[in-house]
């Protein structure tokens, strides 16, 4: 493939070429597991921003600040001068500082804190008449856990910063380091600060569930940015509004917020996938050996796809109850159609999530007794880890679900838009960040809603092909108008343009 000089990776490359790049989330772009005999084997990390920036630090060695998450990741930092991990082993493109946490502490920080209580709170997920109780033991696990975290990552950021010989440009992400932008600032008052958060951004009220010194610690710590991102327009005017109690002043058509003397800008950028990525895995041997089982399982029904962790923000039994709802009522498909659904569990140390995926596999049993015909049975379920099973999948399904309660973007329809080749009809969640771009192309539904979301079945379903064909063609040119290399372009022109 011929890459044009106007193509945003080509922009990337220009804008990194006499800087340090300088990344930091809590996850890192790689994980470090034991094989059965005890070998450590590294492994790439999944999700959209590691495939989009992996390729940007090996190309310009730039830096990726990281937790060790598991004792494995722990052990191999340990093995190299101050945890700092060079990525691949034997042929370095880039470095990982790891911040390695005592696992009491990190457990408060992130099972605690960031999981459930913040994500919880900006998914719209608590209960308010009997859900928080903001405890002592929330409160300790905010000063003994998120606060001792995100401390130990602004000192390891400032070092990067300290060693680095080319201007650094420092990207932080996500909702696990909201108090990293002021701790830094501590130390180095004039860097050039972003964050992008990769999850919804709730209304002020919802917002402020949180105890009012944990709020204002968080918006202190985001405003202490040059540069905040989020998905879409929706989020960045919620974080606005919650910024009035505490900013000097917040100009909603300009998207600034004026902070102890600084602007602050506050953008929306849409995270989008590497569609030309995908489709050349899509295209592998490994890929086509899976498209083999998803063929089999698909005989001549129709096929319903999900793909998700068990998270509850996916909304993933209502998803079920829908179908089972549809099926009651239009018996007709009974034998027909088949509702595959793939991922894993995910949080499993916090009770909740435990709880959910309990749910899910108990509905899905009751579902597949209730239905059973003649040795139909109306949903498959295989929940595991297997990126290529589900490229397989994307490529066969007629009909895919995405239906989050609340969702910052969700990638899967652009993924699974991208190389399907059935012109598969997308049910889509009003609430998911991707519904601004694709409605146009989509079954809208509210995700709350049963009986829609049924409706909707039976509508994808029955759709005439031309319009399934219209919509997919719609569906694939919106995401390779804008794919994912647009979205770090924006944010490195931004900077380019406030540095």
């Amino acid at each position: 493939m011929v890459i044009k000089e106007d193509d945003p990776r080509v922009k990337v490359q220009k804008f990194l070429k006499d800087k340090h790049l300088i990344i930091a989330s809590n996850r890192g772009p790689v994980e470090f597991k034991k094989d059965k005999k005890g070998n450590v084997e590294l492994r790439r990390g999944a999700g959209g921003l590691v495939s989009t920036l992996m390729p940007l630090m090996e190309a310009v060695k730039g830096t990726w600040v990281a937790s060790a998450m598991s004792l494995v990741d722990a052990e191999v930092a340990a093995q190299y001068p101050e945890n700092r991990v060079p990525i691949t082993l034997d042929d370095p493109k880039f470095m990982i500082p790891y911040v390695v946490v005592d696992r009491e502490r990190y457990d408060y920080y992130y099972s605690v804190i960031s999981n459930p209580l913040l994500w919880f709170v900006q998914h719209y997920m608590w209960n308010p008449p009997y859900t928080p109780e903001i405890d002592q033991n929330i409160h300790e696990a905010w000063e003994k856990g998120y606060l001792h975290v995100n401390r130990l990552f602004s000192r390891r950021i400032v070092e990067e910063v300290e060693r680095s010989e080319d201007e650094p440009v420092v990207m932080l992400q996500d909702y696990h380091l909201y108090l990293c932008p002021t701790l830094i600032r501590e130390e180095l008052d004039d860097i050039f600060l972003s964050q992008f958060i990769h999850i919804p951004w709730p209304q002020a009220d919802y917002f402020s569930i949180l105890p009012s010194y944990m709020e204002e610690s968080i918006i202190r710590g985001l405003l202490s940015n040059d540069l905040l991102g989020f998905h879409i327009p929706k989020y960045v005017y919620n974080f606005l509004s919650t910024c009035e109690r505490y900013a000097d002043a917040v100009d909603y058509q300009r998207q600034q917020v004026q902070f102890e003397g600084r602007v602050v800008h506050v953008k929306s950028y849409p995270i989008s996938v590497d569609d030309e990525g995908i489709k050349s895995s899509a295209a592998s041997e490994e890929v086509r050996e899976k498209e083999k089982l998803i063929k089999e399982l698909k005989g001549d029904n129709i096929l319903i796809y999900r793909t998700d962790r068990a998270d509850l923000s996916k909304n993933i039994v209502r998803g079920f109850r829908a179908y089972d709802l549809f099926l009651e009522e239009h018996p007709e498909f009974r034998g027909k159609v088949k509702f595959l659904t793939t991922g894993k569990p995910t949080r499993q140390q916090i009770k909740e999530y435990r709880d959910y995926h309990t749910e899910i596999q108990r509905i899905i049993g009751e579902i597949n007794s209730k239905h059973l015909k003649d040795g139909w049975k109306p949903i498959e379920h295989i929940f595991r880890a297997d990126y290529s099973l589900v490229l397989a999948a994307f490529k066969n399904y007629d009909c895919l679900i995405v239906n989050p309660i609340a969702d910052g973007m969700n990638i899967v329809p652009k993924e699974a838009s991208v190389i399907n080749e059935e012109n598969g009809v997308l049910i889509l969640s009003d609430k998911a960040g991707c519904y601004e771009e694709l409605k146009d192309y989509s079954l809208n539904v509210n995700p709350f809603d049963v009986s829609e979301t049924a409706e909707a079945f039976y509508t994808a379903l029955t759709m005439d092909e031309n319009e399934k064909k219209q919509r997919m063609q719609g569906l694939k040119k919106k995401i390779s108008e804008r794919n994912i290399f647009h979205w770090i372009t924006d944010q490195f022109q931004d900077i380019e343009n406030l540095f």
